[in-house]
This record gives C-alpha cells, sequence and structure tokens, in this order.
C-alpha cells in the first residue's frame, strides 16, 4: 500500500508530494505570544498574506513544505490548517520542542513527553484534526541541557513507537549533529528516519560527510539573499555541490528557514521598515538551483534533492 504524509489538508500520497523544500514556516514569531494575546495581531492581513505566499510557491513549482513550527516557535495549528486549505497546499506540521524548552519537559518522565508527541501524530494538533507529519527538536550553541536532552530522547521514543521522522535545529559550526545522532542512536531511532537541519551553515564537507555516513539526511537550508546572513547563498551551493560530487543527492535536501507570513501588530497593515514575508521561500528555486544547474550539477540530481529525498524522509519508503 503507498505510503501517505499527514498535511495541513489531510493526509496525501507521498508521490504526491513534488518538489518540496525542508526547513520552513507558515508563521512565524518568538514565543508563543500568537496565541496567549491574539488581539495584539493583525490576523486579516497575516492570512492575505500567507494565501498569497502558498499559492505564489505552487506558481513557481514549489508543490509542498516541511513547516517546523512548534509550540515554543509560535505555532498556531488553527492558521496553518486555514490558509493550507484555502491556498489547497500540503503543508507537512510539526509536533515537537524547539530551542525554548518549557520547564514541564526538565521535570515531566520522558517517555509522557514522548506520549505528547505521539498524540499529535496519532491524533491531532491542538482541536483542529491534522496531524503532525514530522518531530522538530533543536539544539543551538550551549544548549544540550537535561531538559534539551529529555526534549531529543522523547522525540526519539515517539518516532520509534510511530515511524515519524524527526527535523532538527543544529549548530553546524559546533558539530551538534553528532551529539544530537549520539543521543538518537541510545534510543534506537532508524537514522533515516532523522535530518539533521541548518546543515549549510558550515563548510566543512568531512563533518557533514561523517554524518552522512551514519545514515541520517541533511538539510541545506538558511538560503536567503540578506547580506546579513551567515553565509551567503553561493558559499551555501558550494556544500552542496561538494556533497552531490561525492554522492550525496539522494540524502540531500534544501530549505530556506523561510515563512509564508510574520506576526504584524494589530495596528499595522504592512511590516515596518520594509520587513516581512514576501519572497523568503523562493531562493532555492529562483537563484540557488539555476546555481547548481550551471556549475554542472544535473537535472537528475536535483531532482534526487527536492523531490525524492523529502518523500522518503517523510514517508520512510524508498
Amino acid at each position: 500500500m503507498a505510503a501517505t504524509i499527514e498535511t495541513a489538508i489531510g493526509p496525501v500520497p507521498a508521490s504526491s508530494l513534488g518538489f518540496t523544500l525542508s526547513h520552513e514556516h507558515v508563521l512565524t514569531f518568538q514565543g508563543n505570544d500568537l496565541t496567549h494575546y491574539p488581539w495584539m495581531f493583525n490576523w486579516p492581513r497575516m492570512r492575505e498574506v500567507a494565501i498569497e505566499e502558498l499559492k505564489a510557491l505552487k506558481a513557481i513549482g514549489v508543490d509542498s513544505i516541511i513547516a517546523l513550527e512548534t509550540p515554543d516557535l509560535s505555532r498556531h495549528a488553527a492558521f496553518v490548517v486555514d490558509v493550507a486549505t484555502e491556498a489547497n497546499y500540503p503543508v507537512v506540521m510539526a509536533t515537537g520542542i524547539w530551542r525554548d524548552v518549557p520547564r514541564s519537559f526538565g521535570v515531566r518522565d520522558i517517555d509522557a513527553s514522548a506520549d505528547i508527541f505521539v498524540r499529535e501524530i496519532e491524533v491531532g494538533i491542538d482541536d483542529t484534526g491534522r496531524k503532525a507529519g514530522v518531530i522538530k527538536v533543536a539544539n543551538d550553541e550551549n544548549e544540550f541541557t537535561p531538559a534539551h536532552q529529555n526534549v531529543l530522547r522523547a522525540a526519539a521514543r515517539a518516532c520509534n513507537r510511530t515511524g515519524t521522522p524527526i527535523s532538527t535545529h543544529h549548530w553546524a559550526v559546533g558539530k551538534q549533529g553528532l551529539e544530537q545522532i549520539r543521543i538518537f542512536k541510545e534510543e534506537g531511532v532508524q537514522l533515516d528516519r532523522v535530518c539533521i537541519g541548518h546543515s549549510s551553515d558550515t563548510d566543512d564537507v568531512a563533518y557533514l560527510e561523517e554524518m552522512l555516513n551514519m545514515g541520517v539526511f541533511l538539510s541545506l537550508d538558511h538560503y536567503t539573499l540578506n547580506p546579513n546572513n551567515r553565509r551567503p547563498w553561493q558559499e551555501r551551493n558550494k556544500t552542496v555541490e561538494a556533497l552531490v560530487a561525492k554522492g550525496w543527492a539522494h540524502r540531500l535536501m534544501l530549505g530556506h528557514d523561510g515563512h509564508a507570513t510574520q506576526a504584524l501588530a494589530a495596528d499595522l497593515n504592512e511590516w515596518p521598515n520594509g520587513v516581512g514575508p514576501r519572497g523568503s521561500m523562493t531562493v532555492v528555486t529562483k537563484v540557488a538551483i539555476p546555481g547548481l544547474l550551471a556549475d554542472g550539477v544535473t537535472q537528475g540530481q536535483i531532482d534526487q534533492m527536492m523531490i525524492e529525498a523529502p518523500r522518503r524522509f517523510l514517508s520512510g519508503e524508498d
């Protein structure tokens, strides 16, 4: 029986996901004010822009996204379901926890935390009836506290119980992916159910290949045209090209860590100083991939990274 993937518009055949961005967001904001203080935000405008952006992605050939909001990173499942349904756009939603681990995850039994993730995978997120298709976890510099480790272990146990894959945020310069993988291995996770995110934040190809040899996928994301970004897109492409040349296209995925919309204050109708959400998920399609093709990466290798690898990561199928 062909695999299906849970999305904000309901389950869809894995084969229909098409060109998929590996690490994105629908609505971003620090913390969970969106849930607790909804009067602070211009919801109609945020909704309008999010729908426009998802439709624009479809128009340029981006068929689906993996959206990695978590409760501590502004997740608002009802909003995501609403805009994805209106745009008729498959958004893979996440359970899990990001960097700002709630205190409860530091004191709760690890299996009880895994139960939370499993419920969002098997029953649904909030009261939307839509289920998580991926588990998000995160570690950054100096963020392997006991609470962070508990979240990793809870995610691992939820993955083992449900087969749902894990996608991570990690500090690539500090090689933290190795510690994430160590914990997942201790928990018995099948490593082809794991994607180590933000991996193109480093040019250390040997480190990236060390993780690939362990069996994980890599998300090579943070693509942006922002000149203040940690690495320009050209350098990120060089990392992708080096790994493709070593035969790893089947285990690589590309993305931005972009968003369809951002939180907007209730008394505003546009984002201040020209800062806003538009186009943050188009750089891979419009800039990076043409650059890769010009440098000799084949269309077949692009398809492996943008179509086949996301399908296999999410579904667990070959």
